[in-house]
């Protein structure tokens, strides 16, 4: 019975589209069992488009499409532009930016130049210093070298004076030689010089003198335990020359005879100590009208006042010199006179400043000792 329902119910009826049937079926109402009649059959229309599948969509369709967007989602959705395809058969017609290129190269070239030039630089900056420093080094040496033969031509110009037996030898070590000889031919007219043997050098110092570096003080020990100085000029480093007048201490005539003997109207250049002072007699008593100096000499006993009248050209010369100096005494090599009938026992005339050292600097000019 099963089977005939389930062949009954799958069994296929051929119907007549033309044909207008009335189906019937029943309603269960809420208190009875209503049967209608169906109402016929409404043809919606013919089909449109031969092109529509025939069969609705299936299961896998409407799975498919629950998960996609909405067409508001695709339509606020900006529209993105693909770029060519890899399997497009023609290649795109596309500029190539070879300005970049040549600018990346002109900044690797102008970096590679800096550094050549820079290593250059550093090159030549480097020998410059390694000459300089060589050149340094060999100043230094040099000075060295020039230092010891300076010192050596000291010592040997001093052996050769000592050891000197005439005027005539002797002039070739000192100091301006053609003004000095007359005085040395003097000074030795009654013993000619001896030659003396150095033991010993002493101490050898070097002397500025108004900026001038070229003056030395020798001192040394000869024969018999005597000790003695010397002052040098040198030259250059392999020349250097004694001064004799400072030596001997040359005087023009004795100087404990000069100031006791006083002879008129004689005038002469004495190497002397000044100091100022305010002893004033006889002629040169008047202090508003003459300055006064103590005057005294090496090896002498005998002091002298020499006056040198005030506020004047030699006046205002000989206080700038002792200005300050208050009892000091200061060496000069000055121009003395004795006037004819002169009264005062111990005063002189100053009458010039030769030198404001015992020593000429420079060779002196005309008129000058």
């Amino acid at each position: 019975m099963a089977k005939d329902k389930e062949k009954q119910k799958n069994e296929l009826r051929p119907v007549d589209e033309d044909a207008e049937s009335n189906i019937r079926f029943v309603r269960l109402g809420k208190d009875a069992v209503e049967e209608m009649e169906e109402l016929p059959l409404v043809r919606l229309g013919e089909r449109t488009s031969p092109d529509l599948p025939l069969n609705p969509s299936g299961k896998e369709d409407v799975r498919i499409r629950s998960i996609e967007p909405d067409v508001g989602s695709l339509i606020e959705r900006d529209v993105q532009v693909m770029e060519d395809s890899w399997d497009s058969g023609e290649a795109p017609d596309r500029t190539f930016a070879w300005g970049w290129v040549a600018l990346v190269a002109c900044v690797f070239s102008a970096a590679i130049l800096w550094s050549l030039a820079n290593l250059n630089k550093a090159g030549e900056e480097s020998a410059m210093l390694a000459r300089e420093t060589q050149s340094i080094m060999d100043e230094e040496n040099q000075e060295e070298i020039d230092a010891e033969t300076q010192v050596s031509t000291i010592e040997g110009a001093v052996r050769d004076f000592f050891n000197s037996r005439s005027v005539e030898e002797m002039l070739r070590y000192v100091r301006h030689p053609e003004r000095v000889r007359p005085l040395m031919e003097g000074f030795y007219a009654e013993s000619a010089p001896k030659p003396v043997r150095i033991k010993n050098f002493l101490t050898l110092e070097p002397l500025t003198i108004d900026n001038r570096a070229s003056y030395w003080m020798v001192s040394c020990e000869l024969e018999g335990n005597q000790r003695t100085q010397l002052m040098l000029e040198s030259v250059s480093v392999k020349e250097a020359r004694v001064d004799w007048e400072t030596f001997v201490c040359y005087q023009p005539m004795a100087w404990d005879e000069f100031a006791k003997k006083r002879p008129g109207g004689y005038t002469g250049d004495f190497r002397v100590y000044v100091e100022k002072d305010r002893f004033h007699s006889h002629e040169f008593s008047d202090s508003k009208a003459f300055d006064c100096y103590r005057l005294t000499a090496l090896r002498g006993e005998e002091v002298l006042f020499g006056y040198v009248p005030r506020e004047r050209g030699l006046g205002l010369r000989m206080d700038e010199l002792t200005a300050g100096k208050e009892g000091e005494t200061l060496s000069m090599l000055l121009r003395l006179h004795i006037p004819q009938g002169l009264k005062s026992p111990h005063g002189v005339v100053i009458k010039e400043i030769v030198s404001p050292r015992w020593f000429f600097e420079d060779y002196p000019q005309e008129g000058e000792p």
